[in-house]
């Protein structure tokens, strides 16, 4: 029959009878089939043992249903830990995939059967709207996100830095295949911190596989951040923790720098839309909470020399280092901890041994994790002796730490030309990542590639009173619809509005989604908690 075909069907009609002939021989496995799904190691990009389905499970639901697969991809070095990931593969299948991405150090798979990062609450998950969702583990399993002890070993180190992302996504479209008979037609990554880093990292070095990314606060200059850890380690635990501020007193200097500069954008809301207008007052403000003479540092009265010039210099100014990152870079540049933000350096003033987040300033023990365990062999040590702009034998390290995980390459070209699409969004209010450090990033871009090139593919937006997940304005939008309608249709997510989703009395109010370098301006009249009465404004 097949040799007769030519003769038989005319050639308009030779690629659809073709076309399901293919689809007729390519057996489709049910869900509870997919429980005997093993995976070689040449279907995936990268080196792995091959990965295995552990578990197909069909999940009833009001859209018909969905077969949850839990699998584990094995890995090369026997003593290295799996990548374990889960994937929710719908009835109703659009033909599109979700990757969700983690946090921290990760070590958990994320949540894959809610809404997307930041989504707008009651509408519906991806999932229910027929996408396929999935998420790993980032390549070992730990019960805190600050453990990062997995890196003593090197294909789990490699792993979480970036390797994992594109091995799960291999294993998940040969299920697919398996359970559909295709793989997906559009792949789509979301996340935040470094679920936000691993959506760049994903379209930097796999441009052909990713098709739209939505990364929220990510930790793209990676190896900036872990070394302004190490510095803040000792502007504040040095000479018997003299740099330490207490919370008090942290909260006082943030609630007066919002009182200071709540009205730059027209109207007081509590929020800061105009840091960079409040940064050019902060040297004042800063002095003016400086002790005086005959006056002494005490927890809400004034900040002693010591508070002043090591720990307000790094957290508001950064740092610079005598060698530059994989990128180029050579600096970090703080946060802005005089225009708004809560700075994190814990509830005492001792330092734990380890340091430990909470009691201890956050970024002090994520610092200690990383050069412990990624380059100090899990030796323990003190890191108010760690000197990083003098690193002597672990500047090497540093490089190569930096040339791995650090998502800050400037040419995206190739992810442009295919029709990638990224939706970068960062809050004024971080204090764990910092948003002037993703802005250069953004600006080093349009350097590289020009604003017009730039524009076709790249968003990016700074939410005034967005933290790090939270905060005083904590946005919710249905960012992968318009995802989804940029790369599908090419209508980029211009006039979008978000919704504010803090409990407390002001949830539900909106503000317009300002595209960088514009903040929400009010203007001078209307509602104040309506988006209409807003413009995106430029200084």
């Amino acid at each position: 029959m097949t040799t007769l075909l030519p003769r038989l069907v005319p050639a308009i009609g030779l690629a659809m009878v073709l076309s399901q002939a293919t689809q007729a021989q390519t057996p489709r496995t049910d869900c509870a089939g997919l429980s005997a799904l093993r995976i070689g190691a040449a279907s995936i990009t990268l080196p792995t043992g091959g990965a295995e389905v552990t578990s197909a499970t069909p999940v009833a639901d009001a859209h018909g249903g969905n077969c949850r697969v839990i699998g584990a991809i094995r890995p090369v070095d026997a003593s290295a830990p799996s990548i374990l990931f889960q994937a929710n593969l719908p009835a109703n299948w659009n033909g599109k995939a979700l990757q969700f991405g983690g946090g921290g150090y990760n070590g958990r798979i994320p949540n894959t059967t809610g809404l997307e990062m930041h989504g707008l609450t009651g509408s519906p998950t991806p999932l229910a709207r027929g996408f396929l969702t999935f998420g790993g583990d980032s390549g070992h399993q730990a019960e805190s996100a600050d453990d990062a002890s997995f890196a003593l070993n090197a294909e789990a180190l490699h792993n979480f830095g970036y390797q994992h992302i594109r091995k799960t996504l291999d294993a998940v479209r040969q299920i697919a295949l398996a359970h559909y008979g295709e793989a997906p037609r559009r792949v789509y990554f979301n996340g935040g911190s470094t679920g936000g880093r691993e959506g760049l990292t994903a379209a930097i070095r796999w441009p052909d596989a990713y098709d739209g990314i939505i990364s929220w606060y990510p930790v793209s200059s990676y190896m900036g951040l872990r070394l302004w850890g190490a510095l803040l380690a000792r502007a504040v635990y040095e000479d018997g923790s003299a740099g330490w501020i207490p919370p008090a007193m942290v909260e006082r200097i943030q609630r007066e720098s919002i009182a200071r500069c709540d009205g730059l954008d027209g109207v007081a809301d509590g929020l800061v839309s105009n840091p960079d207008a409040c940064r050019r007052g902060s040297a004042a403000a800063l002095e003016a909470l400086r002790c005086r003479a005959g006056e002494t540092g005490h927890p809400t009265h004034c900040l002693t020399d010591a508070q002043v010039a090591r720990t307000m210099r790094v957290y508001h100014r950064g740092y610079t280092l005598p060698f530059a990152f994989a990128n180029g870079a050579r600096d970090y540049l703080g946060y802005n901890s005089l225009e708004g933000i809560a700075m994190q350096l814990g509830s005492q003033p001792g330092l734990l041994s380890p340091p430990r987040s909470g009691p201890n300033a956050h970024h002090v023990d994520r610092a200690y994790q990383f050069f412990r365990y990624f380059v100090n062999g899990g030796r323990d040590f003190d890191i108010r002796q760690l000197d990083v702009t003098a690193p002597g034998p672990v500047r090497e390290r540093i490089l190569e730490i930096s040339g791995l995980f650090d998502a800050t390459a400037t040419d995206l070209s190739r992810f442009a030309a295919r029709g990638g699409r990224i939706i970068w969004l960062h809050g004024h209010d971080d204090p764990s990542v910092s948003p002037l450090e993703n802005r250069r990033n953004v600006q080093a871009i349009v350097a590289r590639m020009g604003q017009a090139e730039t524009d076709r593919f790249l968003r990016y937006f700074e939410i005034p009173g967005l933290a790090h997940g939270g905060g005083r304005f904590s946005p919710q939008w249905e960012s992968l619809a318009a995802l989804d309608a940029w790369v599908e249709s090419g209508t980029p997510p211009d006039h979008a509005v978000i919704t504010d989703g803090t409990r407390s009395e002001t949830r539900g109010r909106t503000r317009p989604l300002c595209r960088f370098p514009t903040w929400p301006r009010y203007r001078g009249s209307g509602d104040p908690n309506l988006a209409a009465s807003y413009i995106c404004a430029a200084e």
